[in-house]
């Protein structure tokens, strides 16, 4: 059966003559022609896993060496730069920060991540899974289609991108590697570069990082920038000895961000605005997994005609029609950075949609994501607005799996790769037609790329 499509609105161009010059005749830019769809938006089913992520992204940009974060035990002192948390099992560490200087290789940063062992047994500790990589020269902002078939995981723009597309690929450049850290002792897991003798100016570089560990004991973690030493024209990357130097000194790195808006996450969202502030924190979760349509909920499924919406990273101010704040909570932060983990940036969202078709006749859906310009209404009475003409701020960066299995038990495994302007809406991720009878039990997966601004949606709609 085949399947319909979406019409789209025509374009109008207008043009307007200026009165205030007697003689040029002034051209006025035309406004986007807004494009609304009605839509039943509902919270996105599920809710985070109980790995905890380690979240270091404040200061973003680097210029002074110290504590960038730390989960060591310490005293309830005053502004303690260290948290007083241990991981244990399954967790994640995610981290996003820039370097910057007036000349070119003029210092080189380097980030360290350490794990501290404070028991008098050993532990072993494994990255099962990791991906980090430079803006220059590994993942280029650079321009692409809105829409473009991945199957390699090849495509990416943005070391956010390139990090979340190869991981959600199942594609990790770092091998699984088992480090034992003996009693009362610390070990350098990672220590990583950040170069600013860059080709394209100004001297301006950023690192993102995405690891997934697992542990058999208690490790205290601590995040560290250093500047490596310089003798004439090369660097000495910094040691054990010189990242423990920095945690003894208890600083931490600067300049420090803004302090965000006070709020309770736990309160409704004013109406006024709120500066979310960069994380520096200890995540509660880092997978979101849900189940759609599960018992009354398969009510949810829209009808012939119908479109229903679900919020991905909806935010405390940004709910896209429902009444979900779906931004990660924070067991631990330092008091001058972000309340909840806004934008939930590193984290994997893992989702099950089953489109069953009980009925007689064929049912055909799309599936959607998409960045609309702005949502009004809510629940069953809820608008999404796109625009003809899309700003060129890009809100999404990244790439998205559907896994399924057919009617005739084909296996489907597709990666996407979508560019997503300020209220653009690109074509459907899949769109297909469920026989009779039939249902396709599919799997939608992504990691939410730092070089994104969230909310997005995801959306089905069904046409017959």
């Amino acid at each position: 059966m085949a399947l319909r499509t979406h019409s789209l609105l025509p374009l109008i161009a207008a043009l307007t003559l200026g009165v205030n010059l007697p003689v040029l005749a002034q051209t006025a830019v035309p406004k986007p022609i807004e494009i609304p769809y009605n839509v039943k938006a509902y919270p996105l089913p599920g809710s985070f896993d109980s790995a905890p992520t380690f979240n270091s992204n404040s200061p973003e940009i680097i210029q002074e060496e110290g504590i960038l974060l730390s989960s060591l035990p310490d005293s309830d002192t005053p502004n303690s730069p260290f948290l007083n948390y241990a991981f244990k099992g399954d967790f994640s560490v995610f981290a996003h920060h820039i370097a910057k200087d007036e000349q070119p290789g003029q210092r080189l940063l380097y980030l360290g991540l350490l794990a501290t062992n404070q028991s008098q047994e050993p532990i072993r500790i494994s990255l099962k899974q990791g991906a980090s990589y430079l803006s220059q020269p590994d993942a280029l902002f650079k321009k692409l289609n809105a829409f473009l078939p991945n199957p390699g995981g090849k495509i990416y723009a943005g070391p956010g991108d390139r990090v979340a597309t190869e991981l959600v690929a199942d594609q990790s450049p770092f091998s699984p590697t088992t480090y034992e850290i003996p009693p009362r002792s610390t070990v350098v897991l990672t220590s990583l570069p950040v170069p600013t003798d860059v080709a394209i100016l100004p001297p301006i570089n950023g690192r993102s990082s995405l690891f997934h560990f697992q542990s058999d004991g208690a490790v205290y973690l601590s995040h560290i920038a250093a500047f490596a030493k310089k003798e004439g024209s090369s660097f000495t990357p910094p040691t054990l000895d010189d990242y423990r130097k920095i945690l003894d000194s208890r600083k931490l790195a600067g300049p420090r961000e803004v302090a965000p808006t006070a709020f309770d996450p736990a309160d409704p969202p004013p109406s006024a605005g709120v500066r979310y502030g960069r994380v520096a924190g200890i995540v509660a979760g880092s997978r979101w997994r849900g189940n759609f349509f599960e018992k009354t909920a398969i009510l949810q499924m829209p009808g012939p005609g119908e479109r229903a919406a679900y919020p991905i990273s909806a935010l405390y101010m940004k709910r896209v029609g429902t009444t979900q704040n779906q931004s990660g909570k924070l067991l631990k932060r330092y008091p001058d950075t972000a309340y909840q983990s806004h934008g939930n940036y590193g984290a994997q969202y893992i989702l099950n949609i089953p489109f069953n078709n009980p009925g007689p006749g064929y049912r055909s859906y799309a599936l959607g994501f998409s960045s609309p310009a702005r949502v009004e209404g809510n629940g069953a009475s809820t608008r999404l607005i796109y625009q003809n003409q899309p700003s060129n701020a890009v809100m999404f960066r990244g790439s998205i799996r559907l896994e399924w299995v057919d009617e005739y038990q084909q296996r489907h495994d597709e990666l996407t790769h979508l560019v997503l302007r300020h209220g653009e809406e690109v074509p459907p991720l899949a769109m297909f037609t469920v026989p009779p009878g039939g249902r396709y039990d599919m799997r939608v997966s992504l990691i939410y790329p730092a070089d994104a601004t969230p909310p997005q949606v995801l959306t089905i709609s069904r046409f017959d």
